[in-house]
């Protein structure tokens, strides 16, 4: 098995793989991730950036696909698609691999849906960490608020974000990127969101905070994406992962 490095006569077959695969998510954060009317093609705009100009490392195999974009002094891998079980016995190891080849010891932060169990597997068996969650709560009645807002909070610092373009959920993530009082906050939160015109809510979780996972799942809040961090290296396997350039 090999990957091969994906190019922009790729770029089509891409959108429609990783559009799959998002579409397979919808069913988990309806809210969250609902399409956005134009999202391929948005997708497919950013996708031809990070090719072109935006320095991304991307490799496919006939099924799956990973691309690697440059974040700091590292990489961020948040577009990739593996089917299934192939993460750890087949095409994921091969694309990890191939990563290697060309980015060997360098930081990574790998996002995983916690609805990827298979890519979970992946994360640890090749080395990574878990670093942060994020915890969702979604407000499917709520809609119309404005991006970029400092909220007022007590217990947490907060901030209304704009959701990437490939998704319309109808308004600004209030996002909580650090809760000091999870007492205090999270009722605040819930209250604040309508009124800002946020369907969603997603609060960071520092791997290790017990008594936050706690008090998130008793407000309601549920595990929605794991954020595992760590050194790209080889996949501790037989799989070749030879690059086809």
């Amino acid at each position: 098995m090999a990957a091969s490095v994906v190019g922009s006569d790729d770029l089509d077959w891409a959108v429609h793989v990783l559009g799959q695969r998002r579409e397979s998510l919808v069913e988990f954060a309806p809210v969250f991730w609902r399409p956005a009317p134009d999202g391929l093609a948005r997708h497919r705009a950013f996708i031809d950036y990070l090719l072109s100009e935006g320095g991304a490392e991307a490799f496919r195999t006939d099924t799956s696909i990973l691309i690697a974009a440059p974040r700091g002094e590292g990489w961020l891998v948040d577009d990739a698609h593996v089917p299934g079980s192939a993460w750890v016995t087949g095409d994921g190891p091969c694309l990890w691999n191939a990563l290697d080849g060309v980015a060997h010891r360098a930081r990574v932060r790998l996002v995983c849906p916690t609805y990827e169990e298979d890519k979970a597997e992946f994360a640890l068996a090749v080395g990574l960490s878990l670093a942060e969650s994020w915890w969702l709560l979604e407000l499917p009645n709520v809609s119309g608020g404005d991006a970029g807002l400092q909220v007022e909070l007590a217990g947490a610092e907060a901030i209304t974000v704009a959701a990437p373009p490939v998704y319309d959920p109808g308004g600004p993530v209030l996002f909580l990127p650090a809760v000091s009082d999870a007492r205090a906050a999270l009722p605040d939160a819930v209250a604040a969101a309508p009124r800002l015109g946020c369907p969603a809510i997603v609060v960071n979780h520092v791997a290790g905070d017990d008594a936050l996972a706690l008090a998130l799942a008793t407000a309601g809040f549920r595990r929605h994406c794991d954020y595992y961090i760590g050194a790209v290296a080889r996949f501790p396997t037989d799989a070749r992962g030879d690059v086809r350039r």
